[in-house]
């Protein structure tokens, strides 16, 4: 499936990158959080920030916004959710995060998500199932003031 994020306010982008980044070394170090996510899913986002990075650097030096097309299946795509939603969930992982960064971090959040929800709707109905999950999960999470 394809899949497309942006665009995006550069800035933001590699500001997120950079939060998403310190949180993942938490779920690398943090006892607490052992059993939330597998290493699989820590490195596949290790794996899409720095592909993002990268994106965003080449577009921050060209001064456009940032955009990301891939081909993924799937799968994988489910995958990062899961991963997502179960870190927005957590109230371990939450403790990491104060609230001006929530608040500062959810319109780059909300972009990623919907991005991936839209991705797997466009893909098949079994994916729109999933996807209605994810929505139904992290849509009023997300949507907080």
């Amino acid at each position: 499936m394809v899949l497309e994020l942006g665009p995006l306010p550069t800035a933001d982008v590699l500001k997120w990158n950079k939060f998403a980044r310190r949180i993942i070394v938490e779920l690398r170090s943090s006892p607490d959080v052992a059993d939330l996510v597998s290493t699989d899913v820590i490195e596949l986002w290790s794996r899409t920030l720095t592909e993002w990075t990268g994106t965003a650097q080449q577009a921050e030096g060209s001064e456009l916004p940032f955009r990301w097309t891939s081909d993924l299946e799937p799968e994988v795509v489910e995958f990062l959710l899961d991963g997502l939603d179960k870190c927005l969930h957590s109230p371990v992982v939450m403790s990491w995060v104060t609230a001006a960064e929530a608040s500062d971090q959810r319109p780059v959040t909300m972009a990623i998500v919907r991005a991936f929800v839209d991705g797997l709707i466009a893909e098949s109905n079994s994916c729109q199932h999933y996807a209605d999950q994810i929505l139904s999960s992290l849509g009023p999470l997300l949507s907080e003031n």
